[in-house]
């Protein structure tokens, strides 16, 4: 079996700020060296009774801050207090890093801890997990990265020591290795004075205790899923260990104040990448939804139960999915219960008359109602109507599966499924009803697939879950997702996790068959694998967070056979095939991500949705064929850089800059949520009258009543609320009463009825006051930063700092940073510009390996973005279009009737299609590639058309994009095919 490895990207422009913003947060640090060491000297981070000035930290995070353009906090905060043993106190200040799920957290503190002892020497490092599943996630990581990083950093020697209260040897090691060492703990093995790290041992010699080793080497403190360690007895634990400082890394993280407003003014926060940041950059799957929901069927009567995260002076709580009875309808809603609340007083329902909650059971996993005993987060009994749902789930995504794996076998990914099922049982006992529902529609439906054709169901299959094995007895599998385990139990989980964690890469080579992958709540954190496609949720008990932690199993984006990224959005689609409907998964997944304080993602697409499909005729075409050939010849460029003129320019352009003045300015930010609602009120041929009303936590409202809207038009515009984005209307369907809307991103609205959605957009920190900064900030070596972001020698960069006015060169003592960031800025765009004006391309003989069948497929997704009818010249049926602009250049030119027998094809060239131009300026991917007769019928004209909303490049919005047409004018005349940039409402546009 081939042996197949992940490639990891150093340049991922999101992990590089993540891991930049903590560097700089330090800057002006001098490094630590550590000389020949005797003994088991401690080597610490810094030595005792030193410290880091605590207004030197502020200033830089403000500058952080302001960098990434986020809410400046009001003062450093720190973590202050007493110890988790002993009298002792101790404070240290902690850093907040907000990364979306998928995106890379893992690897970026890994590689922060490299950029911290490259920096400063820093070499002791304590990494804390707050599960054994994220313990094994996080080892996977290292090993995983390990050559990646030796390459990265010169082969720095970097040990991980897994921690273990049986080998507390291994912390003497820790203590006075001078390597980079980074101790993997849980919360648990230190947050009790019982834990043996605070009691001697034999095992180490002398009258220090365990902890003394890590104290005195003053350790860089990693929280992972850092919302996990919010209370006082958390925070006892790790001020203990004395930290240098703490650095936070969490998708969902959480401070608490004394109000939702405070939360976020605790935080330190140095780098935020959001849910919506993570979609729009395409740097995680895109989600839609297929929903398998039965209607009108009350009759089984089924209880499931979740656990909620407890309300203070509530108890224990849980959400139940009963059915209530409301105005004589019964329907299944969520209810919240508590101890001795009664379930007919709650839902109406006289099935439930008498059962009244007794007692509810976290650490054993049970509620007990009238007597009777439930276990929470288990689905109920399997009635009929329960394995008819499940029976068309598993069939849904299993052909869900064989699609894809279809699609993408010329691509060389192995396409994953993962199931989470609703007990253990239902999958491992030898009648287990979603194993034979699962071997059945396998069996049934590989046949119309060939590349299943010769597999059978087990061996695709695999059950990962906590086993119990005892001589003579048959195993015994069990459920960990219970909240407190017994040592036993988490010794069982950490085996079920060490089998998935050491097949993840296994799992993504065609060498292994298995594909179908099976999980109770043990999969629901701290494994995911990059080629999960389809989750099918199996499961009627969902946690308030589930669902978040269940889509991010496949949020990340797939690679191929060699472990390297596939980039194509249209193959980065996770399809949940969910046991709801449509819109309530939709809803209940979005407030997932704003009851953990995020803004919500892009709405879900329907999976039921139309696919594009290729014009075949057009395809096979000798006319598309030799315009392909043509577009796909490859150019090669040169640069002759002019030394005296780039100089000339560059001092110009920053002679001439604003500098950022240096100011201490302090800001208040609300936590502000809006809820909008947008009426159906009335319609005829072509238009709506909606109307819109906002209201939000402050109590402010405000409604726009009686406007009509035409098709295009987008509310976000008309009503100049970016709030709105995605509410542009894509048809208008006139029916009197059943008239229905059609929004771009939120689907249907019917007359009469409404949208409602909360948004915390559009909110601003508050500045209360600013004042000049008095000091002057040590200067680094900011040459030296400029050369790796420019890549210009040192001297040259010398020379223009020196040839600046006296008192330009003057304000980098005021703001080292501000000025750099200037500086270099400005020599990029100068140089960007330089290279624009003067690269030459030249013709080789060779051709782009772009296969037309995997840029074109014969049919593909636009997940959650707009389509158009296409013509019957078009490549594809329907039509992608991103803005605007190239609606009406495709519905008023590209599909006018009257180009009936004038154009010959028109397509929108996929996105892997890229011109070839310096990295500095960036990739290109064209707009439109058209073929088209000339006025006298005779001559076919090879046209690549990019359309702007000016003509003029310099009136660009983006001075990038004028260098890209540059580049690319020079390009397509070496090839033959005429190029121009146009708006798209001209007469003559070819």
């Amino acid at each position: 079996m081939n042996k197949l490895k992940i490639q990891f990207e150093s340049d991922q422009p999101h992990q590089i700020q993540a891991i930049g913003s903590i560097v700089q947060l330090f800057e002006g640090f001098t490094k630590k060296t550590t000389g020949f060491q005797m003994g088991d000297d401690t080597v610490p981070n810094l030595d005792p009774f030193e410290c880091l000035d605590e207004g030197w930290l502020f200033d830089n995070l403000l500058s952080v801050q302001r960098q990434n353009g986020l809410v400046e906090d009001m003062v450093l905060n720190f973590e202050d207090g007493f110890e988790m043993s002993g009298i002792d106190s101790w404070r240290y200040p902690y850093y907040t890093v907000d990364m979306e799920t998928g995106t890379g957290k893992t690897y970026a503190y890994f590689r922060t801890i490299n950029e911290l002892r490259k920096n400063y020497g820093w070499g002791k490092y304590i990494i804390v997990v707050p599960s054994v599943a994220i313990y094994e996630g996080v080892k996977k990581t290292f090993q995983m990265t390990r050559e990646h990083f030796k390459t990265l950093y010169g082969n720095e020697s970097v040990n991980l020591i897994e921690y273990s209260g049986s080998k507390l040897s291994k912390l003497r090691n820790f203590s006075s290795s001078a390597n980079v060492e980074i101790l993997l703990i849980t919360i648990d093995s230190f947050n009790s004075e019982k834990n043996v790290i605070f009691k001697p041992t034999e095992k180490l010699q002398g009258e220090k205790l365990p902890y003394h080793y890590i104290q005195e080497t003053r350790p860089i403190v990693i929280l992972d899923e850092s919302q996990n360690y919010t209370t006082e007895k958390s925070k006892q634990a790790f001020r203990t260990l004395h930290p240098l400082f703490a650095l936070k890394y969490s998708a969902t993280p959480t401070e608490r104040g004394r109000t939702k407003h405070e939360d976020r003014e605790l935080m330190n926060r140095v780098y935020w990448l959001s849910p919506v940041d993570a979609f729009k950059q395409n740097l995680v799957k895109k989600i839609e939804v297929l929903s398998v929901e039965e209607q009108f069927n009350m009759n089984d009567n089924q209880m499931s139960f979740s656990f909620l995260e407890g309300r203070k002076g509530f108890g224990p709580e849980v959400e139940a999915r009963l059915q209530v009875v409301k105005n004589g309808e019964k329907s299944v809603e969520k209810v919240r219960l508590k101890g001795n609340e009664d379930l007919f007083e709650k839902t109406g329902n006289e099935n439930y008359l008498g059962l009244k909650v007794e007692s509810i059971d976290k650490r054993n996993g049970v509620i007990i109602i009238s007597g009777d005993e439930y276990q929470v987060a288990e689905g109920g009994e399997v009635t009929l109507s329960k394995e008819e749902i499940f029976r068309v789930q598993i069939e849904e995504t299993i052909k869900a599966h064989m699609v894809k794996q279809k699609q993408l076998l010329a691509s060389g990914v192995k396409v994953l499924s993962l199931f989470f099922i609703d007990k253990v049982a239902n999958y491992v006992e030898s009648d287990g009803v979603i194993k034979r529902l699962f071997d059945e529609a396998f069996d049934r439906i590989k046949l119309n697939y060939p590349f299943y054709k010769g597999y059978n169901a087990e061996q695709v299959r695999e059950g990962y879950f906590a086993k119990k094995t005892a001589k003579n007895k048959p195993d015994e599998f069990v459920d960990t997702g219970i909240e407190k385990k017994t040592k036993a139990e988490k010794e069982l989980e950490k085996e079920a996790y060490d089998l998935i964690m050491k097949k993840k890469e296994q799992l993504l080579s065609f060498d292994e068959k298995v594909c179908f992958i099976f999980a109770h709540s043990a999969l629901k954190e701290g494994w995911d694998n990059p080629n999960v496609f389809q989750i099918c949720t199996l499961n009627t008990a969902t946690s308030e967070r589930r669902k978040r932690q269940e889509i991010g199993r496949g949020l990340r984006l797939a690679v191929n056979q060699d472990g390297q990224r596939v980039m194509d959005e249209g193959i980065n689609i996770l399809t949940v095939i969910a046991n709801e409907s449509y819109e309530q998964y939709c809803k209940d997944l979005q407030n997932d991500y704003l009851e953990s304080g995020d803004i919500a993602p892009p709405m879900p697409s329907n999976a039921r949705k139309t696919l594009a499909k290729r014009n075949n005729k057009i395809f096979e075409s000798e006319d598309f064929k030799n315009f392909w050939n043509k577009l796909c010849r490859k150019t090669t460029y040169q640069i002759e850089i002019d030394e005296p003129q780039l100089l000339y320019k560059c001092i110009g352009k920053l002679n001439l800059a604003k500098y950022p003045e240096p100011n201490i300015v302090v800001v208040k930010g609300k936590f502000v949520m809006t809820t909008f609602k947008i009426t159906f009120l009335k319609a005829q041929v072509g238009m709506v009258r909606l109307r819109i009303e906002r209201e939000d936590t402050l109590g402010e409202t405000s409604t726009q009543d009686g406007v009509w809207f035409k098709v295009g038009d987008d509310l976000a515009k008309k009503a100049k609320d970016e709030r709105l984005k995605g509410f542009k209307i894509v048809e208008i369907k006139s029916d009197g009463d059943n008239s229905i809307v059609y929004f771009g991103d939120y689907g249907p609205l019917r007359i009469g009825e409404s949208h409602q959605f909360t948004s915390e957009r559009g909110q601003k920190g508050d500045p209360q006051s600013k004042q000049e900064a008095q000091t002057n900030y040590p200067v680094f070596n900011f040459i030296q930063r400029a050369a790796d972001a420019t890549s210009l020698t040192r001297g040259f960069l010398v020379q223009i700092f020196k040839s600046l006015n006296e008192d330009v060169k003057t304000r980098i003592f005021k703001n080292p940073e501000g000025f750099t960031s200037v500086f270099i800025e400005k020599i990029k765009e100068v140089l960007a510009d330089h290279i624009a004006e003067r690269i030459e391309y030249t013709l080789t003989e060779e051709l782009n390996d772009l296969d037309p069948d995997m840029m074109f497929p014969e049919s593909r997704k636009f997940p959650q973005k707009e389509l158009i009818e296409g013509a019957n010249w078009s490549l594809y049926d329907q039509v992608q279009i991103d803005s605007d602009i190239e609606r009406k250049f495709v519905e008023f030119k590209l599909n006018d009737p009257k180009e009936a027998d004038k154009i010959v094809c028109y397509f929108k060239f996929p996105n892997q299609f890229k011109i070839s131009i310096p990295k500095i300026i960036g990739n290109y991917n064209p707009d439109w590639g058209i073929i088209r007769w000339d006025e006298n019928h005779k001559l076919k004209l090879e046209l690549v058309r990019e359309t702007k909303g000016n003509v003029n490049p310099n009136l660009l919005q983006f001075p990038n994009e004028k260098r890209k047409i540059d580049c690319a004018t020079k390009h397509f005349e070496l090839t033959g095919v005429d190029y121009k940039q146009i708006k798209g409402d001209e007469v003559v546009w070819w």
